[in-house]
């Protein structure tokens, strides 16, 4: 029996040995390959992830970003062979600026400090206190098509924001959920606009002359007093209809920040863990502004009318399985055609919107498998030590801190605001448990 026991324990000793020489052997073929695997563009500056000069941006429509990066990111994810082997080896390409466990500031992060964080500084973020859009409204602009209505106005001061209307049977879904992620996202260190409730009476906006909008077809037509009151009077509560108020980026707007072109930089991997918590599935390309102030370029995290339990794509709560399935899944659809159609992805299919105003915002969540609604290739870089330090930085904030941000959405029913904040501290816990140090 001891005999037997110890050629087991030989056998497993020995496949060990040969695993850990199988990835010493696969890490050393690849050393020179992988080398500038995690590369920064040094035409951008020195500094890995922090942008000195105006880049050079290639625009690309929404359709082609999503059909590239549903269909054929994933593969190349899959082929690429320094990066394959990496993983296979234990030791994925490492960010460029994550250096003994922290993160410089970038392009897209600021290091805020958390300790001294009040509640007053998480409830207003960037915008400064109190600071709201100053009646009249000039509308200059019409965002009617899709399924979130806006506009663009210029407030008496002549600051531009962009107003978001909530849809009409889910009052203060979209608004609230926008305006609560972006202090989330602001008090861990992105950069983000300043997003604030506005209440507005329909006679505090006006419509400029030869303000225009696009109608169903993408063609061009005006939009007048009568459009206007079209869209705010089902939307009217108590006299006055509620926005989500993002005020404009001022600078020079170069395009959208490529998510492929910031894979190695550790803070834009770990939004990928901030995305989860905040169920924010709609994390392509066009969400992240790169803006030139004329000395550096700062790049933006914007549009969380998908996060929390709203769905802006859908104008309404979110489906069961978003943030378990891309929208376009080809691993899932693959599995379902192997198993014939057994295999089910892990969602609650019978969830059911908690309210109007929280939508859908589930207590389960695993970090690991969470999806955005389309692959992000930044996210699928993310390893544990950039995990891990985003994860320190959400447990470093207080339940002051969540109630800070919940409160500026908002919320008329203090249920839903308790509601989310309950989900919050779960799915938080979750991340925590998944990524504590040591394991």
């Amino acid at each position: 029996m001891n005999l037997q026991r110890n050629r087991q324990s030989a056998i497993g000793n020995q496949q060990a040995e040969a695993t850990r020489a199988f990835r010493c052997l696969i890490a050393a073929c690849l050393l020179v390959a992988s080398s500038g695997c995690a590369r920064w563009p040094r035409q951008w500056g020195a500094a890995p992830c922090r942008i000195a000069v105006k880049p050079a941006v290639d625009r690309e429509s929404i359709g082609g970003h999503l059909i590239r990066e549903t269909l054929f990111t994933p593969i190349e994810h899959t082929v690429n062979v320094v990066r394959l082997g990496r993983r296979l080896a234990g030791v994925p390409a490492r960010a460029v600026n994550l250096k003994d466990g922290q993160v410089a500031d970038s392009a897209f992060f600021t290091n805020r400090d958390l300790g001294h964080l009040t509640a007053a500084a998480v409830r207003w973020g960037p915008t400064p206190p109190g600071d709201l859009p100053q009646p009249p409204c000039v509308i200059t602009k019409a965002k009617t098509e899709g399924k979130t209505p806006g506009f663009f106005v210029k407030d008496a001061r002549g600051i531009g924001y962009l107003f978001k209307l909530d849809p009409v049977d889910s009052p203060e879904l979209l608004s609230g959920a926008e305006v609560t992620t972006s202090k989330l996202l602001y008090v861990l260190g992105y950069h983000v606009p300043s997003y604030e409730i506005a209440e507005v009476r329909p006679e505090e906006l006006q419509v400029a002359e030869g303000t225009m909008q696009k109608d169903v077809r993408g063609r061009r037509q005006t939009f007048d007093r009568a459009d206007l009151d079209a869209l705010i009077q089902p939307r009217l509560r108590q006299g006055v209809v509620r926005v989500s108020a993002s005020r404009l980026l001022e600078g020079d707007i170069v395009g959208p920040a490529r998510f492929r072109r910031f894979r190695d930089c550790a803070e834009v991997r770990a939004l990928k863990v901030v995305s989860a918590w905040v169920n924010n599935i709609d994390t392509k390309d066009h969400n992240t502004p790169l803006v030139w102030d004329g000395s550096k370029t700062t790049g933006y995290v914007i549009d969380f009318g998908t996060s929390l339990g709203a769905d802006a794509g859908i104008g309404g709560p979110k489906s069961p399985c978003a943030g378990w399935t891309n929208i376009v899944d080809l691993s899932v659809l693959s599995t379902e055609l192997l198993t014939l159609g057994m295999y089910r992805p892990p969602c609650e299919t019978q969830a059911q919107a908690f309210s109007p105003a929280v939508g859908l915002f589930s207590f389960r969540l695993d970090p690991r498998r969470w999806k955005p609604y389309v692959p992000n290739p930044a996210f699928e870089e993310m390893n544990d030590d950039d995990a891990r330090w985003i994860a320190r930085r959400i447990a470093q904030l207080t339940r002051a801190h969540l109630e800070a941000a919940v409160s500026a959405g908002r919320y008329s029913n203090p249920a839903d605001a308790s509601r989310i904040l309950e989900v919050l501290e779960a799915r938080r816990r979750a991340i925590l448990e998944q990524y504590e140090e040591g394991t």
